[in-house]
């Protein structure tokens, strides 16, 4: 389609970088307080040796120490977090073009990298990103999906081209360090099947599995040691114990449907939505997981490899781990960052895949993505705005869920220490 493969990364990257100038005026917010600001294991690199191996999450703590000692202040912490999505945006570009050569005939050879960069444009772009890139301590959801995605990255190629290190030894090095950053990397396994069956080289079940022997033994000693470390076991039993399965999956269900309603409509976004525990199945956020649920079957039993995959990794990476194990909230926006994968790559190719065949489509690629680019960037740049103070951010929320009483706490404190007592 007339550029070569860096035009298409370079554009996307170009477009993010634009987007997010204007997240860096944004000030320390909610959580930041608790495990940065306040918290006394990454003010120092003494005091986080000292605590490395007694709390959990130690790679996280890792970057914070290393951006609260640069003495950057917080431009610094905004730097490194869009770093971060950068690196993304590129590692979703590459395995988007992985996924596409794994799978001949989804989409024609000219349009593999015009629907890979579509992908890192959706990606990248969508507003829904922010609360994993503008909000500091979001930063869990964004680092840990880098080690992840890198993770897959290595597997893929260290498969296609039988490089023993990258399979065997960085990949699952990888894997280690997502879930060092954020317990929720220890899925890898679990999306490294999902990708040989929907993406794989044709190997068969015992190819495929000698190829993830290291991740699966990585995986064991993981599970192991985290149920041994006496903060994540805290941190466990107090999950298992905030509700019943069936309230929780209720909840989860009834989250991630809403999660879906601010991917087709920005102007939900919300930090802080509140407990959604108790709710129905018949209401719109259930009807449209289901419907989603539904779309994946049906390419399932259709053949359909890449819309089965791209809802199979949205529901894996939403739904899987909050199951098993109950969170406080059934859903924030930053926990579509890692699931977004799945969709975008799936929406990329159903788009790129309807424009090839219109009449001058090809040549109108650029223009349509130039449109996306436009209106994203632009829901994405207003958004950014919001953590550009704590007022503003409590009484956006404040709007969006009247019901929250912790919404309207905090917007409350915020207008204390702003001298608004009236307020």
């Amino acid at each position: 389609m007339g550029w070569n493969r860096a035009g298409y990364v370079v554009a996307p990257l170009a477009a993010v970088l634009v987007a997010y100038l204007n997240s860096f005026p944004g000030v320390f917010q909610l959580d930041d307080y608790n495990v940065i600001v306040f918290n006394p294991s990454v003010q120092s690199w003494s005091a986080f040796w000292q605590d490395c191996f007694h709390g959990i999450r130690p790679l996280l703590k890792f970057t914070y120490t290393l951006c609260q000692t640069s003495r950057t202040g917080v431009f610094g912490f905004h730097a490194f977090n869009l770093a971060v999505h950068l690196v993304n945006v590129f590692l979703v570009f590459n395995l988007t073009i992985s996924f596409l050569r794994g799978r001949p005939g989804t989409v024609p050879e000219r349009a593999i990298h015009p629907a890979a960069a579509l992908a890192a444009l959706l990606f990248g772009l969508h507003p829904i990103g922010t609360e994993a890139v503008t909000y500091i301590s979001g930063r869990s959801a964004s680092l840990m999906t880098m080690f992840y995605l890198a993770s897959l990255a290595l597997y893929v190629k260290g498969g296609r081209e039988r490089k023993a290190v990258l399979l065997y030894v960085l990949s699952p090095l990888m894997f280690v360090f997502a879930v060092a950053t954020k317990e929720t990397g220890i899925t890898l396994p679990l999306a490294l099947a999902l990708w040989e069956v929907s993406a794989g080289e044709g190997r068969g079940v015992r190819a495929a599995l000698r190829s993830q022997s290291v991740h699966w033994t990585v995986f064991a000693c993981l599970v192991g040691a985290v149920l041994a470390h006496p903060r994540y076991r805290i941190f466990l039993l107090y999950s298992l114990d905030l509700r019943g399965f069936q309230e929780n999956l209720l909840g989860q269900i009834t989250g991630v449907g809403e999660l879906l309603s601010h991917l087709i409509l920005p102007g939900r976004l919300n930090m802080d939505p509140g407990s959604m525990s108790g709710a129905g199945w018949l209401i719109p956020q259930s009807i449209a997981l289901l419907s989603l649920a539904a779309i994946g079957l049906a390419g399932l039993w259709k053949r359909i490899s890449w819309l089965s995959f791209g809802v199979g990794w949205f529901f894996l990476h939403t739904m899987v781990v909050n199951l098993l194990v109950p969170r406080i909230d059934s859903v924030s926006d930053r926990h579509f960052y890692q699931a977004g994968w799945g969709i975008c790559l799936a929406a990329s190719i159903a788009v790129t895949w309807l424009v090839v065949r219109l009449r001058g489509g090809v040549r109108a690629f650029p223009v349509f993505a130039l449109c996306l680019a436009i209106v994203l960037g632009s829901y994405t740049v207003a958004r950014n705005r919001v953590y550009h103070s704590e007022i503003a951010l409590w009484e956006d929320t404040v709007v969006k869920s009247p019901r929250n009483p912790r919404a309207f706490n905090n917007l409350g404190y915020a207008y204390y220490l702003e001298g608004r007592k009236e307020e």
